[in-house]
């Protein structure tokens, strides 16, 4: 479920696309490439503003419906598994590896995508909990994965002057945008890039001892 004040709107761009392009922001270089690894762009973001740097930030993930979400801490042997929705603490400026399982709609079907944090909100004080980033995976993006595809989005903060005149729903307000887009840019320009999420095909390598496919980003998982 979406949380908003008057003040505050979540949206999200999307493109399907196998590469994305390179975007500059208003004074942030964001380099949206997937020949980069993934955390290129949350790393800047804390360069260039690095009074983000340490803080916590919630996110909420959401499935279709039912699912479980995995979350990893530096392998698949630290690996906790909640069920959808689920919350947790990502730290602004550090990319995370999450699979999500266990859908009524896909029997059988695994994905492992990325979220990377670019900012931070600023809720009421001890409210944080009450106002996460919304990752939120739809049956038409996991429809375009089992395609063999990728799909890239970004969620943003709307600017409250400019914000679409539509009442935010359960669901969050999607813009599918062509693939020549630039998300980043795009996403600037109507308010404050939180997030990058990317959902592809890639699964972690069963033979390999040290799979750097996992996470080792801090991640805070509060009790349920």
């Amino acid at each position: 479920m979406i949380r908003r004040t008057s003040t505050l709107t979540m949206a999200i761009l999307l493109s399907t696309l196998l590469l994305a392009s390179i975007a500059t922001a208003q004074d942030r270089y964001f380099p949206l490439n997937h020949r980069q690894p993934t955390g290129t762009a949350g790393r800047w973001s804390v360069l260039t503003h690095p009074q983000k740097y340490g803080y916590v930030q919630p996110i909420e993930v959401q499935l279709p419906s039912a699912g479980n979400v995995t979350f990893y801490q530096g392998s698949p042997k630290n690996a906790v598994q909640t069920s959808a929705p689920s919350q947790a603490g990502m730290m602004v400026g550090h990319s995370y590896r999450i699979r999500i399982s266990e859908m009524p709609e896909y029997p059988g079907v695994e994905l492992y995508p990325t979220i990377e944090i670019l900012d931070r909100l600023h809720p009421p004080t001890q409210q944080a909990q009450s106002f996460p980033i919304p990752i939120e995976i739809t049956e038409a993006e996991i429809e375009i994965v089992m395609q063999d595809r990728m799909v890239t989005k970004v969620v943003y903060l709307e600017q409250p002057d400019i914000a679409a005149p539509f009442e935010q729903g359960k669901r969050i307000r999607t813009e599918n945008l062509p693939v020549t887009a630039n998300l980043l840019q795009a996403a600037d320009e109507r308010g404050r890039p939180m997030a990058i999420i990317r959902i592809g095909g890639r699964i972690p390598d069963p033979t390999s001892l040290i799979d750097a496919f996992y996470s080792t980003s801090p991640l805070v998982i509060p009790p349920r």
